[in-house]
């Protein structure tokens, strides 16, 4: 017999729909839905908002802490002398960049110095001097731990009863994916019996994946494989005229920024240097050309990928201007729904600190490309004065997975098959130990007979490694070696993916 079905928890769902709702015949019911939903949602920014600035000052009373501490414990040692010297210090750093906040605010330094020119001008401190000066110091500085511990308690108590509030509602924000599998089938290899008899035993049920093998540069060597690059071509994002005219907007990050920076400089002020204008002439292209914001669109990878060709041709200022249009588009996706309102309404915030952070992520996305481009580049003019196979317009052999959930790795054989051989695992009863042994000679005399340079890169078992080798030789030697790499059992194939196979 069935229980008692409990339907408590759902007690907790935080609705904004039409299910339940009653309203004044004179009220019209759709109107007042979406006013529900719009007040839900805006109390539960505004919530977040509280939360994250309760915490944000949990973390910088922590700071604070250690450091009045230490003030604390020089004043009873040294008194008023080294009460002097830290503020003169604290000043002289001030001093230094401009007497300016940094660029999330003012400094722990600045908050220091801040309260120890507060303690100056109090009535019991104001006028005193030598051991009089020293007791007062200390007692304010006594007051004021006293007073951050307080503060911090209290902090402390707010988040706990928040985090404990946002736990009983069930909202979109909990929302979290349990559990999901898939499986994708492969083909799969034929059984081997007599030739692989060792690799049999050591995987049992096992199944193989498809081996690939690419050649890089092949269009020196045969006309047919334009048409081959054409197909790769295919998969490549590519600019629409749309995109391009995104493009041509005026970029959100100051101009005035080099074009070298990998994140803001120390002076940078928020308030000061984040300009609305060229935000809400994104947001209106953006919004009379929603098609950008697709998923299916390629907007980001478009424009990533057309950074990262002008990094290849050193124009350091477009490629900066792809990154921050499309990870802008990037950053309007993964908001949700309400992502690109929420996105510029956050961007053109007071304080400024989302848009310290969008900017950092375009700065240092962008000097990972021109870092990657600039590797790329010099390699190519190293490859022709290469005196070995590997040139630049040679066909070369490298080792790539069929499937992107594909591992290649490589089992290096550690000798000869011992005297005494015993097998072990499933299947074994039907296998001859005498046809394991011959397999495992061969495998070891495959392995001997490799170059000195590629049983070390096979012994790193790293596939760069290994393709590096494979790419200084000529076709037929790599397709060779590459064979006998099968037929020795050294090359393997692993997948990464999950399968559900519960159902079975």
């Amino acid at each position: 017999m069935v229980g008692k079905l409990n339907y408590s928890k759902w007690d907790n769902l935080e609705l904004s729909d039409d299910s339940d709702i009653e309203v004044h015949p004179n009220v019209d019911k759709k109107s007042f839905v979406r006013w529900k939903q719009r007040d839900i949602h805006e109390k539960r920014e505004v919530r977040k908002a509280e939360l994250d600035g309760f915490k944000r000052e949990k973390d910088l009373n922590e700071e604070l802490a250690p450091r009045l501490d230490e003030i604390l414990e020089g004043a009873r040692k040294e008194g008023s002398s080294y009460y002097s010297r830290e503020v003169s210090r604290l000043t002289a750093d001030r001093a230094s960049r401009g007497n300016k906040d940094g660029p999330n605010g003012p400094t722990t330094n600045d908050m220091i110095l801040s309260l120890l020119l507060q303690i100056n001008d109090e009535p019991s401190v104001k006028g005193k001097s030598s051991s009089d000066l020293d007791e007062a110091l200390v007692a304010k500085l006594q007051e004021h731990k006293r007073k951050l511990a307080e503060r911090q308690t209290e902090v402390a108590s707010k988040i706990s009863e928040m985090e404990e509030e946002d736990r009983r509602k069930i909202t979109s924000d909990s929302l979290r994916e349990g559990w999901s599998g898939g499986h994708v089938t492969k083909a799969e290899s034929e059984p081997a019996l007599a030739s692989k008899p060792a690799a049999t035993a050591n995987k049992g049920k096992g199944k193989m994946t498809e081996q690939k093998i690419e050649t890089l540069n092949a269009s020196s060597l045969s006309p047919d494989s334009d048409a081959e690059d054409d197909d790769d071509d295919e998969s490549v994002p590519t600019m629409t005229p749309s995109m391009r005219d995104f493009l041509s907007l005026p970029p959100v990050i100051p101009s005035s920024l080099p074009l070298s920076l990998s994140s803001l400089p120390a002076n940078f002020n928020p308030s000061r240097d984040v300009k609305n204008e060229p935000f809400e002439q994104a947001l209106q292209f953006l919004s009379k050309n929603k098609s950008l914001l697709r998923e299916d669109s390629g907007t980001t990878d478009a424009l990533l990928v057309e950074a990262f060709q002008a990094a290849m041709r050193s124009d350091a200022k477009r490629a900066r201007s792809c990154v921050e249009k499309g990870l802008l588009v990037q950053y309007c996706n993964k908001l949700g729904k309400d992502g690109v309102s929420l996105f510029f309404r956050r961007m053109t915030s007071t304080d400024g600190k989302a848009a310290v952070v969008f900017f950092n992520d375009v700065l240092s996305t962008h000097a990972r490309i021109m870092e990657r481009s600039k590797v790329l580049l010099a390699e190519q003019n190293q490859q022709p004065s290469s005196g070995e196979g590997g040139k630049a317009g040679e066909e070369q052999i490298q080792l790539v997975a069929e499937d992107p959930s594909t591992v290649i790795s490589f089992e290096v054989p550690d000798g000869p098959p011992p005297e005494h051989l015993t097998l072990e695992g499933e299947g074994v009863e039907s296998m001859d130990v005498e046809q394991v042994r011959v397999f495992l000679q061969r495998r070891w005399d495959i392995y001997q007979g490799f170059s000195d340079d590629f049983r070390q890169a096979l012994e790193t078992r790293q596939l760069d490694r290994v393709n590096e080798v494979l790419g200084k030789m000529n076709v037929e030697e790599a397709e060779k070696v590459v064979g006998l790499l099968d037929e020795a059992g050294i090359l393997s194939f692993s997948s990464k993916e999950v399968r559900d196979e519960t159902g079975k």
